[in-house]
C-alpha cells in the first residue's frame, strides 16, 4: 500500500498537468501536438523532463532502497 501511495503522490502532479494541457488543447486548439515544434510540444517536453527528474531524484536518493 505504501508503494502505491508513494507512486500516486509522485505522479499525480504530472497526470494532472497532462490532463490540463489536454483540456486546454481541446478547448482552444493552441496546444495541439501536430505542429512539429510548437507550444504544445514544448509544454509536453517540459512536463516529461520534470517527471523524469523527480523520479530520478527519488531513485538516486542515497540511503534508501528502491523497493
Amino acid at each position: 500500500m505504501a508503494v502505491a501511495k508513494a507512486f500516486m503522490i509522485t505522479s499525480m502532479p504530472f497526470i494532472l498537468a497532462e490532463a490540463a494541457t489536454g483540456v486546454a488543447s481541446f478547448l482552444t486548439g493552441q496546444l495541439s501536438i501536430p505542429p512539429a515544434v510548437g507550444p504544445g510540444t514544448a509544454l509536453d517536453l517540459a512536463i516529461l523532463v520534470a517527471g523524469l527528474a523527480v523520479q530520478g531524484l527519488k531513485v538516486c536518493r542515497p540511503g534508501r532502497s528502491s523497493m
